[in-house]
């Protein structure tokens, strides 16, 4: 940075006095501004990171919580906030999870949508388009499951804050951190489709109760879980065979 601002202050030693005064101010503003504002930045990234840990550590005692789980199903509720259309489309239906990472996710209303993990291969099912997808269940494309079912996983992906509010602008109310849950918010680390991602963890099981998804499109989606009910499931719920007539895409 100093021989940047050297090299600047020859380039304005032939003009001026008038002039040299006043971009002497700029520059003398430029060059000790960018030291501090570094350091600043910097004490900032390292609270930020030391924060994070902390946050890190606090859900990964939630996520043994959650384990002492074998499996449950759960009932959900959904809003998607469509910026394009600038509407919000409701949907629910029913999710059902087994160690490891099993789980059948099916929309029921108002249309039928099913995403079912056998532990070997993902599928996803559209009723009223005839199209499945497959891919295998261990796919890059599916580690946004991990905001749900690994919190222990999340550091390494995500900035991690503790907060109080879900984040609320208005287009999907935002509620406030539902009473014993802890509530927090994930900033992505690396470039992808989502912008932020707001979580609540029941503190007494570390289930996620609440997700909230902000897309840099400007889309977001609210999650709400309830009518929670840990057991034994069936095998066959995570088994799927697309309907006759059905049009799959295998990758």
């Amino acid at each position: 940075m100093t021989h940047h601002c050297s090299k600047n202050w020859d380039v304005f030693k032939g003009h001026r006095s008038s002039m040299i005064q006043s971009w002497t101010l700029a520059l003398v503003s430029l060059c000790s501004a960018a030291p501090l504002r570094a350091f600043g930045e910097t004490v900032a990234n390292k609270e930020a990171d030391q924060s994070s840990s902390k946050v890190a550590t606090e859900l990964k005692s939630l996520q043994v919580k959650a384990n002492k789980h074998d499996a449950f199903r759960v009932k959900f509720d959904q809003k998607f906030f469509s910026a394009l259309r600038n509407k919000t489309t409701n949907s629910s239906g029913e999710l059902i999870f087994a160690q490891p990472r099993k789980f059948r996710w099916e929309v029921t209303t108002p249309n039928k949508e099913v995403y079912v993990n056998d532990g070997e291969w993902f599928w996803k099912y559209v009723e009223n388009t005839k199209h499945a997808m497959r891919m295998p269940a261990n796919s890059s494309d599916l580690d946004f499951l991990d905001v749900i079912f690994q919190l222990d996983r999340l550091a390494s992906k995500f900035q991690l804050k503790k907060i109080s509010t879900l984040p609320n602008d208005g287009s999907q109310p935002g509620p406030t951190c539902p009473q014993k849950s802890y509530c927090v918010e994930l900033e992505p680390l690396q470039k992808g489709n989502q912008k932020n991602i707001a979580l609540a963890v029941e503190e007494s099981t570390g289930f996620v109760n609440l997700v909230r998804i902000e897309f840099k499109n400007g889309n977001k989606t609210l999650i709400t879980f309830n009518s929670f009910k840990p057991g034994k499931v069936s095998a066959q719920s995570f088994e799927f065979t697309p309907p006759p007539g059905t049009a799959v895409d295998k990758r």
